[in-house]
């Protein structure tokens, strides 16, 4: 019984890390803009994005609703873990973490949607011969509306489950190295941030690929969760081991 409730976990997280990875290479597609083209909505975007494919968008938004199932697949793997460490389920840390968790699946889904259909519906409407200058001022608002409330949900998801990860791996619940606190939504999607505005500096075309940022963080996330639970059961067989051999010179 234990060993299929550990392959379902490992199930559980290696599906939560493919379908975020690809959640941040859906980030790169919506991105992604061509050289050239002129400010779009105050430099929200690009005109430059009628030269974009289409199915870039489409297929972006496939992976932000795949995201959705990763995380509904690790969030209580997760759970489950922090129960097995020991962590106590009246903690602020664990509490915050759970809210975090709770809302991560609809909030990688409708956000990246917003994304992708606001970014479809003007890549149509410059192809159809929008006036760019009257742009600025029809969609400003449009897209605001659509993006504001997903980027506060956004916050209230990350933020929570950073500050909570952080305390598990400074405390030594997870029984992982210090090193560990990049792999979190916030660390990694700090670190893209840098990288990006160091290539924005250098003029570099591929600034567009640390988009990927905060989809990595949770990506890794999983990953550093199934690191802490293999440790845990690593060390419970170990214990075993030596518990049968004092037993069997006995």
């Amino acid at each position: 019984m234990c060993e299929m409730k550990a392959k379902a976990e490992k199930r559980a997280f290696l599906f939560g890390f493919a379908a975020l990875f690809l959640c941040g290479i859906g980030d790169w597609l919506i991105g992604y803009d061509p050289p050239g083209g002129e400010p779009l909505i105050y430099g929200i975007s690009n005109t430059a994005i009628t030269e974009v494919p289409t199915w870039f968008y489409i297929l972006s938004l496939g992976f932000g609703i795949l995201s959705g199932f990763g995380c509904r697949a690790f969030a209580p793997a997760m759970l489950e873990v922090l129960d097995e460490l020991g962590v106590p389920k009246d903690s602020k840390a664990y509490k915050a973490f759970h809210f975090g968790l709770a809302s991560a699946p609809m909030m990688f889904v409708s956000f990246h949607a917003a994304c992708c259909i606001v970014l479809l519906l003007m890549q149509a409407a410059l192809r159809a011969g929008l006036d760019v200058q009257a742009a600025n001022s029809v969609f400003l608002l449009p897209v605001a509306a659509s993006h504001l409330p997903f980027l506060l949900w956004c916050f209230l998801c990350d933020i929570p489950v950073t500050a909570a990860y952080i305390v598990f791996v400074l405390k030594g619940r997870l029984r992982l190295p210090k090193a560990a606190l990049v792999c979190c939504p916030l660390g990694t999607s700090l670190l893209a941030k840098v990288l990006g505005a160091v290539l924005l500096a250098a003029n570099s075309k591929v600034a567009f690929l640390t988009a990927c940022g905060e989809s990595w963080g949770w990506a890794f996330l999983c990953l550093a969760f199934y690191a802490a639970s293999r440790k845990k059961r690593s060390e419970a067989e170990g214990s075993e081991k030596i518990l049968r051999r004092r037993g069997s010179s006995e």
